[in-house]
């Protein structure tokens, strides 16, 4: 197996993401392809230079970098050079933290969509007391119609399954409220579609509280919701992570207390750590292309490597090209 790599994309690019790879390829044992400007490369990769594969790329699409514009004027970018490496068949997943909208679009037209496909998807993993649920669309089509939300929902059942193995897949839709009639003209026509598609899968509305309790396997919405749905959760957890950690650094007493339950907390706290899961594939487009976290560490791009090399030894993308849309 082969991944490739963005080797420049994210705040804390090039180190991090060559850190990232190299503890992916000693966990892993898989093949790596970084792609960049060759010569920070090797200098990061010092005495594992002979480990990895390289491939060098001029350009980097930075954050600020508008996506159709990056796309068309910077056609050495590692972004472009990657997917064009994975849609020559020279790996077999590529992985990127770089800019979101710009892997999008260079996605949208390197690789193509899946045939069927109407509108690919941004999906983002997220952990529940249960397992992992996953949500659509996170960002990707802020603007969306009934048909779009079946199909999100259809390829984002497709990946949950394959990936947890579990048998039945429950399917919730965002909502302002429980009850079948509530919402906007969008959503009360994609309760109507998905409730006939989906049969029992599909639980019905879901509100924002129901995120983290683990009772829906799928989340799915237009990608404005989505997205502000997805940055409260992340700020939430990080507003939670510190408070915790601001009360065990009290005083004496409650630093005593933590030893008692450090174990306890810590793997619990797992669960809820992004850098656990480190990215989310697109569904929809020709090829997998996993996105990490703009802010993606060592630790974090390793696991996003593990969720490229996980979707490719789970076949996800002939699955989704089986599937009829």
């Amino acid at each position: 197996m082969k991944i490739i790599v963005d080797a420049m994309g994210g705040d804390y690019a090039p180190q991090e993401i060559i850190e990232g790879a190299i503890l992916a390829k000693d966990e892993l044992n898989i093949d790596i392809v970084l792609v960049g400007k060759e010569n920070i490369i090797k200098e990061y990769l010092n005495k594992r230079v002979n480990d990895f594969e390289i491939v060098n790329a001029d350009e980097v699409v930075t954050m600020y970098d508008k996506p159709i514009l990056s796309f068309r004027k910077k056609k050495n970018s590692s972004i472009n050079i990657s997917l064009n490496l994975l849609k020559q068949e020279k790996g077999d997943a590529f992985v990127s933290c770089g800019n979101t909208g710009a892997i999008l679009t260079a996605s949208y037209f390197i690789l193509q969509k899946i045939s069927g496909v109407n509108r690919p998807t941004q999906s983002a993993i997220i952990p529940t007391l249960k397992g992992l649920m996953v949500l659509v669309d996170s960002g990707a089509n802020i603007d969306a119609n009934p048909t779009n939300i079946v199909e999100w929902a259809t390829m984002a059942k497709i990946f949950i399954k394959l990936f947890t193995k579990k048998e039945k897949i429950q399917i919730g839709l965002l909502n302002i409220g429980e009850e079948e009639e509530k919402g906007s003209e969008l959503t009360k026509e994609s309760y109507k579609l998905l409730k006939d598609k989906f049969k029992d899968e599909f639980k019905g509305n879901m509100e924002g509280k129901d995120f983290l309790y683990g009772d829906y396997d799928v989340c799915v919405t237009d990608g404005f919701t989505g997205n502000v749905a997805l940055k409260t959760l992340e700020g939430e957890a990080t507003f939670f992570l510190n408070l915790i950690k601001n009360i065990f650094k009290k005083n004496l007493l409650t630093k005593i207390s933590y030893l008692f339950i450090k174990n306890e907390l810590i793997n619990n706290l797992k669960k809820f750590d992004y850098e656990e899961y480190g990215g989310s594939p697109i569904l929809g487009v020709n090829g997998i292309v996993i996105v990490g976290h703009g802010r993606s560490k060592r630790k974090s791009v390793k696991n996003a490597i593990k969720i490229a090399s996980k979707s490719v030894d789970i076949d996800l993308l002939n699955n989704l090209k089986f599937e009829k849309y």
